[in-house]
């Protein structure tokens, strides 16, 4: 009989059965279920076997505890807070716009229990869950109606879906995004039943090209704002104006994606102009789909808002039901709606707080921050000028004047001055610190850095030392 060959490694590694034995691991067994801490175990075990898995520690007990560091892990969640040091507003990575804090405490008390999600109070009967927030969208953009679903993309596949199934969907081809995870706009309307009608080129495209593509087969006419890249030089986009005038002449309806959803004029914060949900609804578009997690400033969501008549064919199409928000989206978005009621919404909607705050205000809170931290003489801090962006496909090429802190190691080896071992070891902090790295630098830019969280960051980098150097630190 052949000996089957034996990693001399695997052979330290203990039996389940055998570490579901130790003290440690039977303490466990008043919080956790049988199976839950029998999987673990086999879990934490296997990844000794791996290749790439870490070495087996040499005392069981080592084992036990971090057996029983991963169900702490596992039982408290994987999404937690994180100290956002990007200087990136809108960052996707890091869960896009944070909320109000007005927001966070009013949906406390409604989540606690029930709410009259469905349900008229007024006479008891069955209710619609979009009635606030239709009054107060119509309120903000000058709307007939509006519905909302879980996120943008969607918005459009109900779009086509409900007006334009097997027919054509016209539009412009300097219009033919892609967004992130690598989906593409073409992708996303061929799979709702639509049919794809490129017109124009990708730098100019007129009113007649749309009106050339016009037949018996059009279901609609789709504008996409061009809200996550830029096209600058020789370029021509057809007037909004024009397209309206060309849809009713034709009974074509007239749908555009503005993206961004900006509820507020943000040049009037000396920014880029980005067109409001208000001013393309009072160009006469039919149908305006924007995200709610970016400009606006609240969850993730896509809102369709618009002509009354078309909303409802939406709101009665069967994909609707699969795709409409639950309570916790519309609670938080009826808050950050009520929000923009307010005289001056850029004090109190966090997105906009974030992007309003002047460059000298940013300069002389990072500069107090320096004067009482205590860092370790082992790392130079010194405070810089940077730019911010808002990131999340917003405002191409917008830039904000901003200050934050650079962080280097003095002396020691190569390895341990790398500025992506220092990224780890903020990472691994206590709540996790995202930065990035500026001329071989790690960078903590203070626009996206929260006034709360002051404290916070400056425990950390004065325990820098201490945190850990291994990438695993915070991850299951």
């Amino acid at each position: 009989m052949n000996e089957s060959h034996t990693d001399p490694g695997a052979q330290r590694i203990p039996q389940v059965d055998k570490m579901l034995r130790h003290p440690l691991i039977i303490s466990l067994k008043n919080d956790y279920r049988h199976e839950v801490l029998s999987e673990v175990t086999r879990r934490v075990l296997a990844n000794y076997r791996s290749p790439d898995g870490a070495k087996v520690p040499e005392n069981l007990d080592d084992i036990a505890a971090e057996i029983e560091s991963r169900l702490k892990k596992l039982r408290t969640g994987s999404l937690r807070k994180v100290i956002n040091g990007t200087g990136i507003i809108l960052s996707t990575n890091l869960g896009r716009a944070p909320l109000p804090q007005t927001t966070v405490d009013r949906l406390s008390e409604i989540l606690l229990g029930y709410s009259n999600l469905e349900v008229n109070l007024q006479n008891g009967k069955r209710g619609e869950r979009m009635t606030a927030l239709t009054e107060l969208l119509s309120m903000l953009t000058g709307c007939d109606s509006a519905i909302v679903v879980n996120n943008n993309a969607a918005a459009v596949v109900l779009a086509v879906s409900a007006l334009s199934n097997k027919k054509e969907v016209i539009i412009s081809r300097g219009e033919l995004i892609e967004i992130g995870g690598s989906f593409r706009l073409p992708d996303v309307i061929e799979s709702a039943g639509g049919i794809l009608k490129e017109v124009g080129t990708t730098n100019r495209t007129r009113a007649s090209d749309y009106q050339k593509a016009l037949n018996n087969s059009t279901g609609m006419i789709l504008k996409c704002h061009r809200s996550n890249f830029e096209i600058s030089g020789f370029t021509e986009t057809a007037k909004t104006a024009d397209l309206v005038k060309l849809g009713k002449s034709h009974k074509i309806p007239i749908v555009e994606d503005l993206g961004s959803g900006a509820l507020i004029d943000y040049s009037k914060f000396g920014m880029k102009y980005e067109p409001t949900v208000a001013e393309v609804i009072s160009e006469g578009v039919d149908l305006v789909m924007f995200s709610a997690d970016k400009l606006m400033g609240g969850s993730q969501a896509g809102i369709i808002c618009g002509n009354s008549e078309l909303v409802k064919k939406l709101r009665d199409h069967p994909m609707y039901r699969a795709l409409r928000a639950d309570k916790l989206t519309i609670a938080v978005l009826e808050q950050v709606l009520c929000q923009y009621l307010q005289l001056a919404p850029e004090k109190s909607v966090s997105v906009m707080q974030l992007a309003t705050k002047s460059a000298s205000e940013l300069k002389s809170r990072a500069a107090n921050f320096l004067a009482k931290a205590k860092i370790p003489h082992q790392y130079n801090v010194e405070l810089i000028e940077t730019r911010s962006a808002f990131g999340g496909g917003t405002l191409p090429g917008q830039s904000l004047e901003s200050f934050g802190l650079a962080i280097s190691v003095a002396g020691g080896t190569e390895s341990k001055r790398s500025p992506d071992k220092l990224l780890t070891m903020l990472r691994s902090a206590d709540p996790p610190i995202i930065a990035i790295i500026q001329d071989d630098k790690v960078v903590i830019d203070f626009r996206t850095i929260m006034p709360h969280d002051e404290e916070l960051l400056l425990s950390s980098l004065e325990k820098l030392p201490t945190l850990p150097t291994n990438s695993n630190a915070n991850c299951f």
